[in-house]
């Protein structure tokens, strides 16, 4: 998704206003070769994420870094930041 681009705010900026504990962290690339958008058995959860799902081109994003995000309750840092550890041990 091209930067400042997203019509739904379901990704982070919600998380935000409710000051949950969140962490983003790299999580590999986009690859052309194993995206695909013609996954039989995808359904938008709404206008917005049709949108931006439509919005997505694997040609220009390829090799591009991927991010992951997680999230928590409020106060609950040492749990997130726990979870990240264990799944950037299993990514690498």
């Amino acid at each position: 998704m091209p930067h400042r681009n997203s019509r739904w705010v379901g990704y982070t900026k919600i998380f935000n206003i409710l000051d949950y504990t969140a962490l983003n962290f790299p999580a590999g690339k986009a690859s052309k070769d194993l995206d695909s958008k013609g996954e039989p058995d995808y359904s938008p959860r709404n206008p917005h994420d049709a949108w931006t799902w439509g919005r997505y081109n694997a040609e220009t994003m390829d090799g591009h870094h991927v991010g992951l995000q997680l999230v928590g309750r409020r106060f609950e840092e040492e749990k997130v930041l726990g979870a990240a550890t264990q799944i950037e041990q299993v990514l690498h």
